[in-house]
């Protein structure tokens, strides 16, 4: 002490601030090496935080734990910077391992998928998501095991499923959650179902392919060739859509996002595979086609840049002993993603280049019948492109993402018929495209007519979104707003044909360029708010949004032009607090959601061909060609409906959810309710005309055609009616579907699933109808044309209840997996609903409306308008039970080959029933379907 003493001031100072300086250097250098970090969880679906989500982070020296709490946060405080390698888990979804490097505080922002497969088992079914709204997740694996032709096969896995046959030979639309109805009023089911492919949207809006003219049978019993293969104003085709280059698909029957709109039914939501994968081939044979695919992902070494390529071809016959009809369908996909990421942000881009074929062929044979040339061809290739950016921000609290898709899609369709036609008396035609009269020509008694349908759709995509994140009041706000713009335009030729050799001497229409219909454009705004509000052992999860969408570019004349439509959307779930039986925890969750969905009218509802009504005025026909004249009046009819306005759907559900020692229980509870659909309806006009009187003409001083101007006629009235389109169609769904799923038991390596659904369906038309009464009116040998306004014109109640069974086994020692499933139908039914025949308005020959009142049913003319319809019409038909069993079988061999089978209808049960006291026996329906593939993993 008396050494330190005796230091200099001036030294003793400068040691204190040297020691001051070391340990404040020290300090310093710790801090730098001690970083905060802070990791938000949450589902890669509804992007609601994750509570109870299990991290580990391992350094070279160092290791960490955490788990997330109510908002999904995990914060790890004075960790050394370096290199960690991570892991995060949460039950029911897949883990996450990577390599991070931590250098400096970070936000960062960690995305876990729900699990389709738990622990190490296979799901070789459908599996309901865990989400907010009613969902069925396919996976690959069960898609493999399934061993589809086509995107139809795979609505066997859904609740109220049932396994079918392929129907190559007509188009195939979707219908979920009803019974189904084979009446094209009711189409808008399809037509609002939205099919996403990566993020794409398939338009079909643009679509004209129809054939003018009448139904055409070429084969005998297979129904007439373009009304089944018309996909106009009708959806997607499912027989266009590949399952080999699928990854998973999400069928969301219930509630979805309002990011996803222009729909009525349901979305459908395709991911297709991406990431590095062996040279991998399928090769399937069943009854009816043939299916091949190849198809191999490549990889950069430092795993930035994924190169996906895949090529399938189908041959399909309806019947393998025809072969004048057939399908063909060619699928080529090249895709790329590159990823470039540094400490505050990840930018993916994805890329694509497709294209999808169609080829429907029918013609006649020509050793049977006298059409010997009538055929049938309709082509469907497709070109698209589409690139997507998502590039997310790690470090940002309040802009998470930002998600730009862009896509651009040509088809070039053609529709070739050729129709031998026949006239069995001397037939005109008309000359003329505008109204007037007119000499129309006289058609030849025979000859061949050719049609062509060119159309060239056009589709633009344009979509723009960001995720945005806020806390409030201690609740964290997971926010969504974007916007979205749709162009469809067809550029084709439209119907083209010879005037002088039509389709049908009955014809209505006139060829129409497809060039001069007006783009459909439209444009989209959301915005959407997912919350997670923590209730002490209870949790409530919220999303609630709106979407607000116009079509742009109509004329003012139309009820739409201007209007925005808005669909509100909110589903909430609520996770009850799990609680021990035995050695396990039951958990339980509650979700309810409702919304609305808005459908726009299609490029042929919005803008249809012309009706030209031609009346004859005169008919002379003389031996000598000169001397024939055919005089005609021509009306042209615009069949726009200007009050068309879009089809709009109300829909509620309710689910419960219990899931127990990795068994699980759903069932949901729903109910739509569309008054607005899509369908024909009916106007009426009166054209008056002249009809000459052919008596007074002296074929023998004929020196020329009969002179009009020299003839004597009287003025006559047509009425009658033409189809607009309108918003007639009513729908009302309700029912309950289920999934019940055990666990695989380990002693033999077996899992059960059951799942089924009631439905109940009702189909009506709201908008009165116009139609001829109960018999012809004649008076004085003369018809005449009343018209009565009918309240109801059709409709049906249709309820079908079903389960399926199914058993699956696998073996990996072996290689081996199978499953059995069992398909009881336990009844059908369908009750046409009651109809008023009596009328609420007629209208008389002049074309003047009046009410119809209770006296008319007793006048002489009048009275045959009332129709009566017999009881027994109305009566309810019900078929009972019946059940097939399926067996699917499957083997690999040194992990690169895999041989499968598949039987449906391996065992089949019907039940006789009686309707009216007849015996109806359903034989005829228990021949087997049965099929095989090969695949290659190289």
């Amino acid at each position: 002490m008396t050494y330190c003493n005796s230091l200099p001031p001036i030294f003793s100072k400068s040691i204190i601030l040297l020691v001051f300086i070391l340990f404040s250097n020290l300090g310093f250098t710790q801090n730098i090496n001690k970083l905060n970090i802070q990791i938000t969880v949450k589902d890669a679906e509804s992007k609601l935080p994750i509570k109870g989500a299990l991290l580990t982070v391992e350094g070279s020296s160092q290791k960490y734990k955490g788990q997330s709490d109510d908002f999904g946060s995990i914060v790890l405080n004075a960790i050394v910077s370096g290199s960690y390698k991570i892991k995060l888990s949460y039950s029911g979804y897949e883990t996450i391992e990577k390599k991070l490097e931590f250098t400096t505080n970070q936000n960062l922002s960690l995305e876990l998928k729900p699990a389709s497969i738990e622990l190490n088992e296979v799901v070789i079914t459908a599996t309901e998501s865990r989400g907010m709204t009613s969902t069925s997740i396919i996976d690959k694996r069960a898609m493999q095991h399934l061993q589809p032709s086509s995107f139809t096969d795979l609505l066997e896995l859904l609740p109220g499923g049932r396994s079918k046959d392929p129907v190559f030979n007509a188009s195939n639309h979707i219908k979920l959650r009803e019974v189904g109805i084979a009446d094209s009023n009711y189409d808008i089911s399809s037509l609002g179902t939205a099919f996403v492919i990566d993020g794409i949207p398939l338009n079909t809006d643009a679509n004209l392919q129809y054939s003018t003219g009448p139904r055409m049978t070429i084969t005998p019993g297979s129904g007439y060739a373009n009304t089944r293969r018309n996909t106009t104003s009708k959806g997607v085709d499912m027989r266009s859509i590949s399952t080999d280059q699928i990854e998973k698909v999400e069928i969301i029957r219930g509630i979805p996002s309002v990011e996803y709109g222009d729909l009525t039914s349901g979305l459908i939501k395709i991911k297709r595979k991406r990431g590095r994968s062996n040279w991998e081939s399928r090769f399937k044979a069943d009854e009816f086609s043939k299916l091949y695919y190849v198809g191999k992902g490549f990889e950069s070494k430092e795993k930035r840049f994924v190169l996906n390529v895949g090529l399938d071809y189908l041959d399909a016959k309806s019947d393998p002993r025809n072969s004048f009809e057939n399908y063909k369908r060619i699928t080529a996909s090249i895709r790329a993603q590159k990823i470039w990421e540094d400490d505050s942000y990840l930018l993916q881009w994805d890329s694509s280049l497709d294209y999808s074929g169609s080829m429907d062929n029918e013609r006649a044979d020509p050793n049977v019948g006298y059409a010997k040339i009538d055929r049938y061809s309709s082509d469907y290739n497709r070109f698209s492109i589409a690139n997507s950016f998502d590039l997310d921000f790690k470090t940002s609290r309040f802009l998470k993402s930002i998600h730009v898709a862009t896509s651009l899609s040509q088809q070039y369709d053609k529709i070739e018929q050729t129709k031998w036609v026949q006239v069995s008396n001397a037939t005109a035609i008309p000359n003329n495209t505008e109204q007037g009269e007119s000499d129309g020509i006289f058609l030849t008694p025979q000859y061949a007519s050719d049609l062509l349908v060119d159309g060239k759709p056009f589709d633009a995509f344009l979509k723009a979104m960001g995720d945005f994140e806020v806390r409030l009041f201690g609740i964290t706000h997971a926010l969504k707003a974007g916007s979205e713009w749709t162009y469809s335009k067809n550029n084709g030729k439209g119907q083209v044909y010879d005037t002088t050799h039509p389709p049908s001497p009955e014809m209505t229409t006139r060829p129409r360029s497809y060039k001069d219909i007006p783009a459909s454009t439209d444009i989209a705004f959301f915005a959407e708010d997912a919350i997670t509000i923590p209730l002490g052992k209870h949790q409530l999860n919220l999303a609630g949004g709106i979407r607000a969408m116009s079509l742009l570019n109509v004329p003012s004349a139309y009820a739409i032009h201007g209007k925005y439509y808005f669909d509100p959307r909110i589903n909430a779930q609520w996770v009850l607090p799990s609680f021990q039986i035995g050695k396990h925890a039951l958990k339980t969750e509650l979700t309810v959601g409702a919304g609305q969905y808005t459908k726009f009218p299609t490029l042929a509802q919005l803008y249809p061909d012309y009706v030209y009504n031609d009346l004859v005025q005169l008919n002379y026909y003389h031996n000598t060609p000169e001397y024939r004249r055919i005089n005609l009046m021509t009306y042209k009819t615009s069949a726009i409906n200007y009050d068309l306005k879009p089809a709009i759907n109300k829909k509620w559900e309710v689910r419960t959810d219990f899931s127990y020692d990795n068994n699980r229980f759903s069932v949901t509870f729903f109910n739509e309710r569309l008054d607005s659909g899509f369908r024909s309806g009916s106007r009426y006009h009166a054209l008056s005309y002249k009809k000459y009187d052919s008596s007074s003409i002296d074929p023998s001083v004929l020196t020329s055609q009969p002179d009009l101007a020299q003839m004597s006629f009287v003025m006559d009235t047509l009425l009658t009616t033409y189809n607009i389109t309108n918003n007639g169609s009513k729908l009302l769904k309700s029912g309950v579907e289920f999934q019940l799923s055990s666990k695989r038991f380990k002693s033999i390596n077996t899992r059960f699933t059951l799942n089924g659904a009631w439905f109940k369906t009702t189909y009506t038309n709201s908008n009165p109808v116009y139609k001829s009464g109960q018999k012809d009116i004649i008076i004085n040998g003369k018809r005449l044309p009343y018209l009565g306004l009918y309240q109801w014109d059709d409709g049906s109640i249709k309820q079908q209840l079903n389960t399926n069974l199914i058993v699956d086994t696998y073996i990996p020692s072996l290689g081996l997996e199978f499953s059995s499933s069992f398909q009881f139908m336990w009844f059908r039914s369908n009750q046409s609903t009651p109809m008023n025949g009596t009328p609420i308005a007629y209208i008389n020959p002049s074309g003047e409306q009046y009410p119809y009142l209770e006296e008319d049913k007793s006048d002489p003319i009048l009275q045959w308008l009332d129709i009566k319809y017999n009881d027994d019409l109305f009566e309810k038909r019900t078929i009972p039970m019946s059940m097939n069993m399926n067996l699917k079988i499957s083997k690999d061999f040194y992990k690169k080959i895999r041989i499968s089978m598949f039987v449906n209808r391996l065992f089949s049960y019907y039940q006789n029933y009686e309707i009216n006291g007849q015996k109806i026996e359903q034989r005829g329906l228990t021949s087997p379907y049965f099929g095989m593939e090969l695949n290659l993993n190289l």
